[in-house]
Protein backbone atom coordinates (compact mmCIF):
# COMPACT_ATOMS: atom_id res chain seq x y z
CA UNK A 1 0.00 0.00 0.00
CA UNK A 2 1.02 3.16 -1.05
CA UNK A 3 2.11 6.20 2.15
CA UNK A 4 -1.04 8.19 0.78
CA UNK A 5 -3.05 5.11 1.37
CA UNK A 6 -1.54 4.16 4.75
CA UNK A 7 -2.18 7.56 5.96
CA UNK A 8 -6.01 7.18 4.88
CA UNK A 9 -5.66 3.79 6.61
CA UNK A 10 -5.52 5.95 9.86
CA UNK A 11 -8.01 8.28 9.41
CA UNK A 12 -10.57 5.93 8.38
CA UNK A 13 -9.19 3.63 11.23
CA UNK A 14 -10.11 7.15 13.70
CA UNK A 15 -13.64 7.85 12.43
CA UNK A 16 -14.52 4.26 12.67
CA UNK A 17 -13.17 4.39 16.51
CA UNK A 18 -15.78 7.26 17.18
CA UNK A 19 -18.36 5.27 15.79
CA UNK A 20 -17.31 2.11 18.34
CA UNK A 21 -17.09 -0.07 15.74
CA UNK A 22 -17.05 -3.85 16.86
CA UNK A 23 -14.98 -4.96 13.99
CA UNK A 24 -12.69 -2.13 13.49
CA UNK A 25 -9.74 -3.62 10.93
CA UNK A 26 -12.45 -5.26 9.01
CA UNK A 27 -14.36 -1.82 8.44
CA UNK A 28 -10.89 0.13 7.59
CA UNK A 29 -10.24 -2.33 4.57
CA UNK A 30 -13.78 -2.93 3.89
CA UNK A 31 -13.57 1.14 3.38
CA UNK A 32 -9.99 1.28 1.32
CA UNK A 33 -11.81 -1.75 -1.14
CA UNK A 34 -14.80 0.30 -1.93
CA UNK A 35 -12.29 3.44 -2.68
CA UNK A 36 -10.14 1.39 -4.85
CA UNK A 37 -13.56 -0.37 -6.05
CA UNK A 38 -14.78 3.00 -6.95
CA UNK A 39 -11.37 4.33 -8.34
CA UNK A 40 -11.55 1.59 -10.91
CA UNK A 41 -15.05 1.97 -12.03
CA UNK A 42 -15.01 6.19 -12.32
CA UNK A 43 -11.00 5.99 -13.72
CA UNK A 44 -10.09 8.88 -10.95
CA UNK A 45 -7.52 9.15 -9.19
CA UNK A 46 -7.04 6.96 -6.08
CA UNK A 47 -6.25 9.71 -3.77
CA UNK A 48 -9.45 11.23 -4.86
CA UNK A 49 -11.57 8.19 -4.50
CA UNK A 50 -9.96 7.85 -1.05
CA UNK A 51 -10.46 11.77 -0.31
CA UNK A 52 -14.20 10.86 -1.33
CA UNK A 53 -14.78 8.11 1.12
CA UNK A 54 -13.17 9.75 4.00
CA UNK A 55 -15.58 12.79 3.16
CA UNK A 56 -18.66 10.55 3.62
CA UNK A 57 -17.84 8.87 6.33
CA UNK A 58 -17.07 12.07 8.21
CA UNK A 59 -19.96 13.39 7.25
CA UNK A 60 -22.11 10.15 8.56
CA UNK A 61 -20.01 10.22 11.56
CA UNK A 62 -21.10 13.96 12.76
CA UNK A 63 -24.64 12.96 11.43
CA UNK A 64 -24.74 10.21 14.01
CA UNK A 65 -22.97 11.94 16.74
CA UNK A 66 -24.62 14.93 16.78
CA UNK A 67 -28.06 12.10 16.77
CA UNK A 68 -27.11 10.62 19.84
CA UNK A 69 -25.78 13.74 20.83
CA UNK A 70 -22.57 12.15 21.08
CA UNK A 71 -20.84 15.19 19.95
CA UNK A 72 -21.68 16.79 23.40
CA UNK A 73 -19.42 14.38 25.13
CA UNK A 74 -16.52 14.36 22.70
CA UNK A 75 -13.50 16.11 24.01
CA UNK A 76 -13.28 19.58 24.02
CA UNK A 77 -11.41 21.19 21.11
CA UNK A 78 -7.92 21.40 20.94
CA UNK A 79 -6.28 24.67 22.01
CA UNK A 80 -2.78 23.50 21.30
CA UNK A 81 -0.84 21.80 18.63
CA UNK A 82 2.34 20.63 17.69
CA UNK A 83 3.48 20.62 13.69
CA UNK A 84 6.40 18.76 12.25
CA UNK A 85 9.40 20.10 10.37
CA UNK A 86 7.75 19.86 7.37
CA UNK A 87 4.68 22.26 8.43
CA UNK A 88 6.16 25.54 9.93
CA UNK A 89 4.27 27.36 7.41
CA UNK A 90 1.04 25.76 8.81
CA UNK A 91 2.37 26.87 12.64
CA UNK A 92 2.09 30.22 11.93
CA UNK A 93 -1.17 30.34 10.47
CA UNK A 94 -2.57 28.43 12.84
CA UNK A 95 -1.15 31.28 15.36
CA UNK A 96 -2.56 34.31 12.90
CA UNK A 97 -6.08 32.06 13.14
CA UNK A 98 -5.87 32.44 17.11
CA UNK A 99 -4.42 28.41 18.39
CA UNK A 100 -1.47 28.25 19.78
CA UNK A 101 1.16 26.12 17.83
CA UNK A 102 4.28 24.62 18.11
CA UNK A 103 6.85 23.80 15.22
CA UNK A 104 10.21 22.81 16.05
CA UNK A 105 13.15 22.36 13.27
CA UNK A 106 14.53 19.17 12.82
CA UNK A 107 13.20 17.05 15.31
CA UNK A 108 12.38 13.17 15.15
CA UNK A 109 9.33 11.80 15.39
CA UNK A 110 9.56 9.87 18.51
CA UNK A 111 10.84 13.54 20.46
CA UNK A 112 7.84 15.45 18.53
CA UNK A 113 5.42 12.79 19.99
CA UNK A 114 7.13 13.33 23.27
CA UNK A 115 6.58 16.35 23.70
CA UNK A 116 3.38 16.67 22.47
CA UNK A 117 2.28 14.57 25.43
CA UNK A 118 4.09 17.01 27.64
CA UNK A 119 2.04 19.88 25.75
CA UNK A 120 -0.86 18.06 25.68
CA UNK A 121 -1.16 18.96 22.02
CA UNK A 122 -2.53 17.92 19.18
CA UNK A 123 -0.16 16.41 16.50
CA UNK A 124 -0.14 17.46 12.80
CA UNK A 125 1.55 15.67 10.18
CA UNK A 126 2.33 14.91 6.56
CA UNK A 127 4.29 12.26 7.11
CA UNK A 128 2.13 9.08 7.07
CA UNK A 129 4.17 6.76 8.10
CA UNK A 130 4.33 8.63 11.74
CA UNK A 131 1.14 8.24 11.79
CA UNK A 132 1.36 4.12 12.02
CA UNK A 133 3.07 4.77 15.35
CA UNK A 134 0.80 3.20 18.07
CA UNK A 135 0.05 6.13 20.33
CA UNK A 136 -0.94 8.14 17.07
CA UNK A 137 -2.80 5.09 15.50
CA UNK A 138 -4.78 3.82 18.38
CA UNK A 139 -5.71 7.43 19.48
CA UNK A 140 -3.52 7.89 22.62
CA UNK A 141 -2.02 11.07 21.40
CA UNK A 142 -4.47 12.81 19.58
CA UNK A 143 -3.16 13.45 15.38
CA UNK A 144 -4.50 14.64 12.32
CA UNK A 145 -2.29 13.82 8.81
CA UNK A 146 -2.82 16.36 5.87
CA UNK A 147 -2.08 15.78 2.79
CA UNK A 148 1.93 17.26 1.66
CA UNK A 149 0.98 18.64 -1.91
CA UNK A 150 -1.31 21.29 -0.12
CA UNK A 151 -0.90 25.11 0.15
CA UNK A 152 -0.64 26.54 4.01
CA UNK A 153 -4.15 28.04 3.63
CA UNK A 154 -5.45 24.77 2.36
CA UNK A 155 -4.29 22.80 5.19
CA UNK A 156 -5.55 25.57 8.02
CA UNK A 157 -8.23 25.61 6.35
CA UNK A 158 -8.40 21.48 6.53
CA UNK A 159 -7.31 21.55 10.05
CA UNK A 160 -10.21 23.83 11.16
CA UNK A 161 -12.69 22.35 8.92
CA UNK A 162 -11.62 18.44 10.32
CA UNK A 163 -12.15 19.65 14.03
CA UNK A 164 -14.59 22.13 13.97
CA UNK A 165 -13.08 25.06 14.83
CA UNK A 166 -13.36 28.34 14.61
CA UNK A 167 -11.04 31.30 13.66
CA UNK A 168 -9.86 33.69 17.31
CA UNK A 169 -8.67 36.40 18.08
CA UNK A 170 -4.49 36.06 16.53
CA UNK A 171 -1.95 35.60 18.62
CA UNK A 172 1.50 36.17 18.03
CA UNK A 173 2.77 34.43 14.12
CA UNK A 174 6.64 34.08 15.41
CA UNK A 175 6.00 32.59 19.07
CA UNK A 176 2.45 31.85 19.16
CA UNK A 177 2.10 34.70 22.03
CA UNK A 178 -1.07 36.62 23.31
CA UNK A 179 -1.13 39.77 21.82
CA UNK A 180 -1.87 42.40 25.21
CA UNK A 181 -3.13 45.35 23.89
CA UNK A 182 -1.13 48.59 25.21
CA UNK A 183 -1.23 52.04 25.48
CA UNK A 184 0.01 53.83 22.24
CA UNK A 185 2.02 56.05 24.62
CA UNK A 186 4.20 53.67 25.94
CA UNK A 187 5.32 52.35 22.84
CA UNK A 188 6.37 55.93 21.05
CA UNK A 189 9.45 55.43 20.69
CA UNK A 190 9.00 51.91 19.00
CA UNK A 191 6.32 53.00 16.54
CA UNK A 192 7.15 54.23 13.05
CA UNK A 193 6.57 58.54 12.71
CA UNK A 194 3.43 57.68 9.71
CA UNK A 195 2.53 55.10 11.68
CA UNK A 196 1.56 57.11 14.97
CA UNK A 197 0.08 59.65 13.04
CA UNK A 198 -3.04 57.00 11.78
CA UNK A 199 -3.18 53.95 13.93
CA UNK A 200 -4.22 54.25 17.46
CA UNK A 201 -4.20 50.76 18.58
CA UNK A 202 -1.33 48.54 19.28
CA UNK A 203 -0.68 44.97 20.69
CA UNK A 204 2.45 43.97 22.13
CA UNK A 205 3.02 39.66 22.22
CA UNK A 206 2.91 38.86 25.88
CA UNK A 207 5.86 36.01 25.27
CA UNK A 208 8.55 37.67 22.68
CA UNK A 209 7.46 41.61 23.34
CA UNK A 210 6.54 41.86 19.26
CA UNK A 211 4.56 44.90 18.68
CA UNK A 212 1.53 44.43 16.29
CA UNK A 213 -0.74 46.71 14.97
CA UNK A 214 -3.91 46.69 12.83
CA UNK A 215 -1.93 47.71 9.57
CA UNK A 216 -2.18 46.30 5.76
CA UNK A 217 -0.42 42.72 6.53
CA UNK A 218 -2.71 42.38 9.52
CA UNK A 219 -5.51 42.72 7.14
CA UNK A 220 -4.33 40.51 4.24
CA UNK A 221 -3.78 37.75 7.22
CA UNK A 222 -7.09 38.40 8.25
CA UNK A 223 -9.20 38.59 5.21
CA UNK A 224 -7.57 35.12 3.77
CA UNK A 225 -8.37 33.48 7.71
CA UNK A 226 -11.76 34.58 6.94
CA UNK A 227 -12.18 33.55 3.65
CA UNK A 228 -11.53 30.11 4.99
Amino acid sequence: MSRIGKAYEARFRALLLRLHARQLEAGVQWLLAKAQHNAEETKAPPTRSLSDAYEHLRNQVRAWEQRTRRDEVRKVSPERFVCDTGLGGLARWLRAAGYEAFWFPNIDDAELIRRARVLNAFVLTTDSLMMERGVLRDGVVPSLWLPPALTKQEQLALVLRELDLKPRDPRCMTCGGELRPTPKETLRDRIPPKTWRWIDEYFLCDRCGQLFWRGTHWQRIQAAIEKI
